[in-house]
């Protein structure tokens, strides 16, 4: 499967990503600008010092009477002077060429020089013992004759300067990126503080402890935030009206047939009376449903509710001798609707009832994040074909036993509106086992 970044990089890690590349970029390119316009100033004050040179140089040049060669008559007294001092001059004109002291007997190869990227008067080579010299090139003319000066000086120098100012440069880079990181997170936490309350807020609703999410979020997440109380006010209308419309029905449905329950007609038909009962107790079941406030979501507390339906059921089937077999946390609790869950509860209890020879066992506990309960009964069981035929809404399996046939389909829908499921297997009774599994 490819990876999907929307899906597995949140949006804090993507916009501290950004950050941290913006950051990178922005120190980058300023340490590059930053260390270009310092060689540039190294560069152009050690052209500045070498023109001085060339201007002591030239104070010291001259033609001889019946000469054409200009010569150097200066003193030799200072760092052109020193052997191999990093500093010399070559004075191209009629003739040998001449050069400083410092050069000994060498010459320098000018003829090889070359331009300096970004000082296009500075020129490098190569001079004695192979270390490199910077210098300039100066065209003159003494006494009408035409001459050339070369002066040089230590490349390594400027080398050593760009170096110390690299060391500052990478030493500062490095804290100002950090101290860039850092901002980053910092921004990123804080300026996402509204997007994680009107989260937690949402999940409040969700879970029952609060009505709407409110305000207070910025102007940014404020209309959200509105449209989102906009979206739950109108979908708890329409569940309020669907309720209504369901009492409404239930109780159009009722009287008709409370009559026909009572019409004496109907006492010779058995069959009949049997569904006209049946649908009587379904609407009775509908009708309390509907008008029992379901929505109000608060902790139920798992053990004392089954405790509850238990003592409902042996009520509801005292002519049978069932050994009903509890194995409930007394702190286990389930956020919901205490009508849904007694609901879905008594569906399945009232069902193992039916079916069990003379034992029924109930388990709960909390696995993960789910509420997961164990009904197992020591009945005849269903078969895997029959366990698939479930979800018919109505199918019953046998007719002899009394019920509609709606109450694992009904406790399935129940299940799914919460994000839970139900599900139907072979149990260790020899009966049927349903888990019934509930996020809590």
């Amino acid at each position: 499967m490819p990876f999907d970044a929307n899906r597995h990089i949140g949006l804090e890690t993507r916009l501290f990503i950004l950050g941290v590349l913006s950051a990178l970029l922005v120190s980058t390119i300023g340490g590059w600008a930053l260390r270009q316009s310092v060689q540039t100033t190294l560069l152009n004050n050690f052209e500045q010092r070498l023109e001085e040179k060339a201007e002591r140089l030239l104070a010291g040049l001259l033609v001889l009477p019946g000469e054409t060669q200009v010569r150097w008559q200066g003193r030799n007294n200072d760092e052109f002077s020193r052997i191999f001092s990093g500093w010399y001059w070559q004075l191209e004109s009629t003739g040998e060429p001449q050069a400083s002291r410092s050069l000994w007997d060498s010459r320098l190869d000018t003829g090889n020089a070359r331009t300096i990227t970004g000082a296009d008067r500075l020129r490098q080579l190569a001079g004695p013992q192979s270390l490199l010299i910077t210098g300039i090139v100066r065209d003159i003319e003494i006494d009408g004759q035409a001459a050339r000066l070369h002066v040089y000086g230590p490349a390594a120098e400027i080398d050593a300067e760009l170096a110390r100012f690299d060391r500052i440069l990478l030493y500062t880079q490095t804290g100002l990126v950090i101290a860039l990181l850092l901002s980053s997170a910092l921004q990123v936490r804080l300026g996402l503080q509204p997007l994680r309350r009107l989260r937690d807020r949402l999940m409040a609703v969700r879970t029952g402890a609060a009505d709407s999410v409110g305000s207070d979020y910025g102007p940014e997440l404020e209309p959200l935030a509105q449209e989102l109380d906009l979206v739950l006010a109108r979908n708890a209308r329409i569940v309020e009206r669907a309720r209504g419309h369901a009492a409404d029905l239930s109780h159009a449905l009722k009287k008709p047939l409370s009559l026909l329950a009572t019409d004496p007609s109907l006492q010779e038909h058995a069959l009949l009376r049997q569904q006209v009962a049946a649908m009587s107790q379904l609407i009775d079941r509908h009708l309390a449903r509907a008008g029992s406030g379901a929505g109000s979501v608060r902790q139920v507390a798992v053990g004392e509710s089954i405790d509850g339906l238990l003592a409902l059921m042996q009520r509801l089937h005292r002519e049978r001798p069932i050994n009903w077999q509890t194995d409930i946390p007394g702190t286990l609790s389930w956020r919901g609707e205490q009508t849904d869950f007694e609901e879905m509860l008594g569906n399945l209890l009232d069902n193992a009832a039916k079916w069990a020879k003379s034992c029924v066992t109930v388990a709960a506990s909390r696995q993960h994040h789910e509420i997961v309960v164990v009904i197992a009964d020591d009945g005849p069981g269903l078969s895997e074909e029959q366990i698939r035929e479930t979800g018919i809404r109505g199918r019953r399996f046998d007719e002899s036993v009394e019920g509609s046939g709606l109450g694992l389909v009904i406790t399935s829908d129940i299940a799914e509106t919460y994000g839970g499921d139900l599900t139907l297997e072979r149990g260790p009774l020899g009966g049927l086992q349903v888990v019934l599994r509930l996020p809590g």
